[in-house]
């Protein structure tokens, strides 16, 4: 009878531990369900399948619903391999319905507990509605991080086949085994510190061999030779040599696996705590095209991109280099009046509204920098007496919304991030500012990561949304393209017509690259006092921004957010000639922004016809420009398919309404009279 008792126990503590493979859950049309030692996880685009292992799950396949093709893992090993740390048991797994919240649209979780020797991970896979792509984030319990073991091999000219294939001793966060060896590989890197840098755009292309060797950059697309098959892989972190505890590479790739090292992890850490690394997303397409498609649905699907927080013509008076020495109440309100007058939505008031004057201060040395305190962020007294209500309220009667720069307490990790976001949040509430340029930051340490992670959520918590950040990426230790995007958007450049550093093509240029891979329309761009400096740049100069027409300049950063990037009050009266463009653009910025933007034509140059498609089914928007060329007319390449026909309607710039038929090669040809010249058009497929 004993026996039979602890029989009977065994078997229900056995059945217990099935029961995890019985859940299912769905949320809209995604689901998951763990069956027959198989893992799925999809919706109507994508579908992935691991082999359950344990719970120690290895990667299966890879389908793309819509056409029907499916890539195989040829899995000969788990996903996760932490070197010598072995893998003990399945702590817990649970799928889990999420609704919408201030972070993230409706989605799936699909959560992994793991034990290992000397550590627990967790993953959290999420699957959001119509997105070909599946993400998952990482995160780890641990006293001192595992030490990538050496599998360094001889090269010295003797013969022998090189195969890496076996993962014995190796570390890596994720791993894709390719059945195929015919497969070509382009991995694309990014660069922000904009002050310093202005090729913002890498991609590195390969043939892989058998011996493994080390890519860098957050993204990858695998593209299959034989079969038509591709996918891509995401790394959501900072841009090489920003990330924490970076191994000097982000993947290593031969012609039968690609891994994803492993980064975003501080060497120590409490064991007690769940740390976050680095989410890895992975998506399918027909072609590395429809995986730039795919990718571009994934950024904007797992975000609460709204166009009413995203879209602005948001005005700022530091590009005047001025600094902080005009900021007054009485210069505020005349830049408000001229603001109207230009059409500016958003106007933003930089460094010197608060009452501790910072390093960049024109009338104070030894400013602050990076160590303001609370009272520091009180409304300058001599220059605000009367506090901010006056702005406010002018603001507020010329519909022009308001916004603030701040510089959040980066010492000691950001270990001050309550009391700056109860700032934040504080100016939020008596001010209704929802607007804030964050500047300054510097992440040195998993801890700064963390913190300032912890600041925006808090703001956003207890705002229930209301705030929005501008991300500076123009110096420091930052957090690149894709790390925050929950939060807002990203101020890109800082560029002067002082300095003589600020040519419009450049800025076209950097968008037009960076547009290939990330959504513009979350990116800054600003657009200059054209008639300041003229003097600064060279004589014989053919690309001096005084050349250009205004309305140009101001079409180059249309895709994106524009930034009036000057003082409006220093504007001459001819530059309010062009307000009419930008009421016109805002008719229709939301809908461009509401597509899918994509370069086409030439790379800008100065000399180049070139341009932006914004895709939204059978309709959108071209926005072509003929930059200094001297054909009138040229073919440029679309994203339309050859032989459909093409209704163009004109509804800025220079051109005129055309109907076309895409020849073979994808192009379509349009006519721009004049020299430094653009043209919108709203497009329909007939």
């Amino acid at each position: 009878m004993k026996l039979l008792k602890h029989f009977l126990i065994a078997i229900f503590i056995w059945g217990l531990s099935l029961f995890p493979i019985q859940v299912k859950a769905q949320v809209c049309r995604c689901t998951a369900n763990l069956k027959n030692d198989t893992l799925v996880i999809q919706n109507s685009k994508i579908e992935r399948k691991w082999l359950w292992n344990g719970g120690d799950i290895i990667a299966y396949s890879m389908k793309d619903i819509q056409a029907g093709k499916t890539i195989f893992l040829n899995s000969s090993g788990p996903s996760f391999v932490s070197g010598d740390n072995k893998f003990e048991r399945n702590i817990d797994f649970k799928i889990t319905r999420l609704n919408q919240d201030i972070f993230n649209p409706a989605h799936l979780e699909v959560e992994i507990v793991n034990q290992y020797q000397d550590m627990v991970l967790k993953r959290v896979f999420k699957i959001f509605e119509e997105t070909p792509a599946i993400s998952c984030d990482y995160y780890l319990k641990y006293s001192v991080l595992f030490q990538k073991s050496s599998n360094q091999q001889k090269v010295d000219g003797t013969e022998g086949f090189i195969n890496e294939k076996s993962t014995s001793g190796k570390l890596h966060q994720d791993i894709y085994f390719i059945q195929d060896k015919h497969w070509k590989v382009k991995v694309v890197s990014f660069k922000d510190a904009t002050d310093v840098n202005d090729n913002l755009v890498s991609e590195r292309e390969i043939m892989p061999y058998n011996r493994g060797e080390n890519m860098i950059g957050n993204l990858l697309f695998a593209n299959d030779l034989v079969n038509s098959n591709s996918f891509f892989i995401l790394k959501e972190a900072p841009n090489a040599g920003s990330q924490i505890n970076y191994p000097s590479y982000d993947y290593s790739v031969t012609n039968q696996e690609i891994s994803v090292a492993f980064s975003g992890f501080p060497l120590q850490s409490s064991s007690d705590d769940w740390i976050k690394g680095y989410t890895i997303t992975t998506g399918t397409g027909k072609s590395e095209q429809d995986c730039t498609m795919a990718l571009r649905t994934y950024l904007k699907n797992s975000i609460n991109y709204n166009s009413k927080a995203y879209d602005m013509v948001m005005m700022n008076t530091w590009g005047d280099r001025a600094k902080d020495g005009k900021i007054s109440e009485r210069f505020i309100l005349k830049e408000l009046e001229a603001a109207q007058k230009l059409g500016i939505t958003h106007f933003q008031i930089d460094d010197g509204w608060q009452q501790g004057l910072s390093a960049n201060s024109s009338v104070a040395s030894g400013g602050l920098w990076g160590n303001f305190t609370a009272e520091n962020w009180k409304p300058n007294k001599e220059r605000f007496p009367n506090g901010l209500d006056s702005i406010v309220q002018s603001a507020k009667e010329k519909n022009i919304r308001l916004g603030l720069w701040f510089n959040p307490r980066y010492t000691d990790s950001y270990k001050n991030w309550e009391s700056d976001a109860k700032t934040i949040v504080d100016l939020y509430k008596r001010y209704n500012i929802q607007y804030f340029k964050i500047d300054g930051v510097q992440i040195d340490d998993k801890l700064a990561e963390e913190n300032l992670v912890r600041l925006f959520s808090n703001v956003k918590l207890e705002t229930n949304g209301a705030v929005f950040f501008n991300l500076d990426l123009t110096a420091g230790v930052r957090g690149g393209y894709f790390s925050y995007r929950w939060a807002g958007n990203l101020f890109l450049e800082n560029r002067y017509t002082d300095w003589a550093n600020y040519y419009p093509f450049h800025t076209l240029r950097n968008v037009w690259m960076l547009s290939k891979y990330f959504p513009p329309e979350m990116l800054q761009l600003e657009f200059l006092n054209k008639w300041r400096n003229a003097n600064k740049y060279h004589a014989n100069d053919p690309f001096k921004p005084s050349l250009l027409p205004f309305d140009y300049i101001f079409a180059t950063t249309m895709v994106g957010q524009p930034l009036a990037w000057f003082e409006a009050t220093g504007l001459p009266r001819e530059a309010f000639d062009f307000a009419p463009l930008i009421d016109t653009y805002k008719t229709h910025m939301a809908a461009i922004h509401q597509g899918m933007v994509f370069p086409i034509g030439e790379e800008p140059s100065g000399k180049s016809w070139t341009g932006f498609q914004s895709i939204n089914g059978d309709k959108g928007y071209l926005i072509v420009y003929r930059e200094n060329n001297k054909s009138e007319r040229a073919l440029l390449k679309t994203l339309f398919e050859a032989g459909q026909r093409i209704k163009c309607n004109s509804v800025a710039g220079n051109g005129k309404d055309f109907t076309s038929v895409v020849n073979e090669r994808n192009e379509i040809e349009f006519l721009l009279s004049n020299k430094n010249s653009f043209a919108m058009y709203e497009y329909d497929i007939l």
